[in-house]
């Protein structure tokens, strides 16, 4: 009894790490101030030219992850997660959503 106890705890535990939050860095194409909002299901963080989220779900790594940030901020010359980042043709396919340059400061919710 003891070791199935044990073998469905590690089992859920494997499975949770499957699942697991990461972080996202995008580089974007207009630098501008300073900016926190919320796109992809996480919270990011601008400086410049460089936007940062500590932790965000994982379908947020992809393509339409891309798209809601650049749909809030502006062009993203660059995106990529802990497992994968995107190319030329990704980047281009995220940039379709994107907003008309901003000054970051005045990025809304």
């Amino acid at each position: 009894m003891k070791l199935a106890i044990a073998t469905c705890l590690s089992a859920l535990a494997l499975a949770g790490a499957a699942f697991a939050d990461t972080s996202l860095t995008a580089t974007l194409a207009n630098p501008g101030g300073n900016a926190k909002f919320i796109a992809a299901g996480a919270v990011w963080n601008c400086a410049g030219a460089t936007c940062v989220a500590q932790v965000a779900p994982d379908d947020a790594q992809g393509i339409s992850g891309c798209q809601e940030l650049a749909h809030k901020i502006g062009r993203v010359t660059a995106f990529a997660g802990e497992a994968k980042s995107l190319d030329a043709r990704g980047l281009e396919r995220c940039n379709k959503e994107a907003a008309t340059p901003k000054t970051i400061g005045t990025a809304s919710r």
